[in-house]
């Protein structure tokens, strides 16, 4: 009982702190980077983050989408776009993004604040009412930076889905 008394109050239960701070960047994707800028996206979607994604967009963001039915092409801003992610994050039960292929349209090597790059991906939702959709596509991207140091973020999107 006196041993008892004398150790410092711990729960043999709980598991000790982490010695080392863990880095985001290398745990979702280091945006400074393209390829880290694509992981951190996938990551954002992965666990139906929307500060994580909104933290992806450019204050001039725009998606643009094409409406097969009206043969026309549809956008929205930063704005709308913030929240349609925000809603299909929280009425998703599972998110699972996976990007295919990737097709660089632009060198970023010949610049440092702007790449345009093309992706394939394959996106599945499972909604909490157990419904799925999946589909595929290609998204054409536009990321721009203020200099080579600072991360990457999406200026536009144009998203050729099938869904």
């Amino acid at each position: 009982m006196l041993l008892m008394l004398t150790v410092p109050a711990c729960n043999p239960f709980a598991p000790a702190l982490d010695e080392v701070p863990t880095d985001p960047n290398e745990l979702l994707g280091n945006p400074v980077t393209v390829r880290g800028f694509f992981d951190r996206f996938r990551a954002a979607y992965q666990l139906r983050d929307s500060t994580l994604y909104g933290q992806l967009l450019s204050p001039k963001f725009r998606f643009t989408y094409r409406d097969f039915a009206a043969n026309v092409d549809r956008s929205w801003t930063r704005d709308v776009d913030a929240n349609t992610t925000y809603r299909l994050f929280r009425a998703a039960r599972s998110t699972n993004l996976q990007w295919t292929q990737y097709l660089p349209s632009s060198d970023t090597l010949s610049s440092d604040t702007i790449a345009t790059v093309e992706r394939s991906f394959l996106l599945t939702i499972e909604q909490r009412d157990d419904e799925r959709f999946s589909g595929s596509g290609t998204a054409r991207l536009i990321l721009v930076r203020k200099n080579r140091n600072a991360p990457w973020r999406m200026r536009s999107w144009y998203d050729r889905s099938e869904f």
